[in-house]
Formats: C-alpha cells, sequence, structure tokens
C-alpha cells in the first residue's frame, strides 16, 4: 500500500507512458538504456496485447516523461490477451475480443471496473477515452469510444445498461479526448470537431480540409490542438556506405479558437508524445525537445517514427528510443 501512496500523487502530477511489452526481457540484457536503445518508440504507444501466454507474470512499464523514470507495474491475471485501446485519467482501458466488452484497469492502484455493457456490434475499438477518474467521481464518469470499420462514436455513462451509439455524429473519426472531467470531444478525419455531451449531435468546426493523414486530438494547458499528419518527405540518408530514401512524417498544428482553427508554429516549452490510441503533452518535459512532437508509425512500421520539429519543419528518424530505468519500481 506504501508503494500505491506514492505514486498516486505521481499520476496526477505527471503525463505517463506505455512502454513496449518486450521491456521486460531486454531489461535483463542491458544494464544502462539510453535514447539509442534497441526498443522500438514505435510500440510505446500503439496497439499491444497485455502479457504473454509463455509468462507468468504480467507486466507493463509506465514512463514519467516529467521525470524520465521508468516504473514497472504488475498487472492481474484477467488482463491476459486483452488489447489496450486506450490510456485515459490513468486507467488502461482493455478489450477482450471474446466477448466484445471493455474493461477498466487502473495498474497503479489495482482497482478495475468489469461490468459495462457489451459492445453493441463486434470490431476494433480504435480509441477510448475517460472524462475523469472513476476513483474520484465513481458515478459520474463517461467513457467515449471510436468503434469498428466505419469508426463510430459510442458512449457510455456510469450506471447505463447498454452503450449509446452516437448516430447523429456521423462516422469515420480519428481520435477522441476528454480535456476537462466535464467534456468529451471528437475529431474525424476531415477536421470536423464534435462536443459529445449528448446523443443530438453539436458540432464545434465543421469539416474544413480534404488532404494529409491520421488527426489527433491534444488538450496544451486547458486549449484544444488538432494535429493533421502528413506522409513526409523524402530524405536522403546514408547508412553502411550506401544511400537510402527514408520518408518521414510531418505534422501541421491547429488550436481551437471560437469554432475555428487556428494554425499555429509555436508550442512554447510544450512536448507533444504522440500514438495510435494514447498521447500527451508535457511542459517543459526532462530529457526531451520542447516545441517537437515525438511520433510512432501508424502503419506498422519502424523507419517513420521520430520527431518533428515545429520550429524549422523538419523531422528528425529516431528508430528507437528508451530513458534511463533509474526510476523503475515493481507494484506487486
Amino acid at each position: 500500500m506504501a508503494n500505491i501512496i506514492r505514486f498516486k500523487p505521481l499520476f496526477e502530477d505527471s503525463p505517463w507512458l506505455m512502454l513496449p511489452n518486450q521491456y521486460h526481457s531486454e531489461q535483463h540484457h542491458h544494464t544502462n538504456f539510453s535514447t539509442t536503445s534497441e526498443l522500438g518508440w514505435r510500440t510505446w504507444l500503439g496497439m499491444s496485447v497485455c502479457g504473454d501466454v509463455e509468462k507468468k507474470c504480467i507486466k507493463k512499464c509506465f514512463l514519467n516523461v516529467s521525470t524520465n523514470q521508468v516504473h514497472s507495474l504488475a498487472l492481474p491475471e484477467d488482463a491476459r490477451g486483452k488489447t489496450i485501446c486506450g490510456f485515459s485519467a490513468g486507467w488502461l482501458i482493455l478489450l477482450d475480443h471474446r466477448n466484445s466488452s471493455l474493461t477498466l484497469l487502473n495498474p497503479f492502484t489495482g482497482h478495475r471496473i468489469n461490468n459495462l455493457p457489451q459492445l453493441p456490434e463486434n470490431g476494433a475499438v480504435h480509441k477510448a477515452v475517460l472524462s475523469t477518474d472513476p476513483l474520484r467521481n465513481p458515478r459520474d464518469y463517461k467513457v467515449l469510444a471510436i468503434l469498428g470499420e466505419k469508426r463510430k462514436l459510442l458512449c457510455y455513462e456510469d450506471g447505463d445498461k447498454q452503450w449509446t451509439m452516437l448516430q447523429d455524429y456521423g462516422t469515420y473519426y480519428d481520435d477522441v479526448l476528454a480535456p476537462t472531467d466535464e467534456e468529451l470531444v471528437a475529431v474525424s478525419e476531415l477536421g470536423s470537431l464534435v462536443c459529445c455531451d449528448s446523443p443530438n449531435r453539436n458540432q464545434l468546426v465543421p469539416p474544413c480540409f480534404f488532404n494529409g493523414g491520421k488527426v489527433y486530438l491534444m488538450s496544451l494547458g486547458g486549449e484544444i490542438y488538432m494535429l493533421k499528419s502528413f506522409s513526409g518527405t523524402n530524405y536522403f540518408l546514408r547508412h553502411e556506405g550506401q544511400w537510402y530514401v527514408d520518408n518521414l512524417g510531418r505534422f501541421e498544428v491547429y488550436r481551437y479558437d471560437e469554432r475555428h482553427w487556428c494554425r499555429t508554429k509555436d508550442l512554447g516549452k510544450w512536448t507533444i508524445f504522440l500514438g495510435h490510441n494514447h498521447s500527451v503533452a508535457a511542459f517543459k518535459a526532462l530529457d526531451f525537445r520542447v516545441n517537437c512532437i515525438y511520433f510512432t508509425d501508424d502503419e506498422g512500421g519502424v523507419d517513420n517514427s521520430g520527431v518533428f520539429s515545429l520550429r524549422d519543419g523538419e523531422a528528425e528518424r529516431k528508430q528507437w528510443f528508451m530513458p534511463s530505468t533509474a526510476g523503475k519500481v515493481v507494484i506487486q
């Protein structure tokens, strides 16, 4: 219990990132980790499955980006085989494909919520977020998710008997966000921003573009930002005596302002860590570059993950990324 008390204030004050499942096995072969370690940055934030069927103990590692320390936490046995589709308000949101249901698991305290109703249809949950921490608001939390091939929105409020499909909101959403405890928003692939506070569509920004790749939402200093990704620019790099083309991603960043998106090239002292189903922002993050976006490759590749600088508009290929393990603590 002492460890739990110690971790709770850390979580509330700091942004956390998930590390890849193979982190534990690599610990036995490396004594010092750095930003050039063999573990891939791409797998920190993307889809991952809890546990390894060949291992008796399920572990998940989390990086506190404010302190640059890694914490290794033990997960319950019933998390094995479930897919992580979000990490929100300190809770892992897990999808069990066997019965199409979601489970909420707090890896810092061990609390679990297993009584969410079955999803209305089968399919991948691309991302899910919590409106607030259920431990702080046990009777007043919501879950917003993107479901299925058409990427539809659905919402669950504590106490409901079933999920609510937000039919009026349309389809093809890319990201969801909880900027405050009382607000849930989503953005479509065309940049349309909606507030998901009721079954009736509440559009904040209409569709505004038709080019670019995946769209992301972030909350920085209480304001909503949208990041639009592009396929990138060809970079000619020399490796082992040969030249090759590296197609890195680039981004445009927009701030929400009175029902409009306003483009910006300056995040100040903020750093964004971008992933498929989990993204965070940190202010003056230790050992990370400010006004930059650390991104992953959503297509599943490795070479196209890296760091994008908003100041000069250039991307740097950072294929592997691992912090120090100085602060590793295991909660049983």
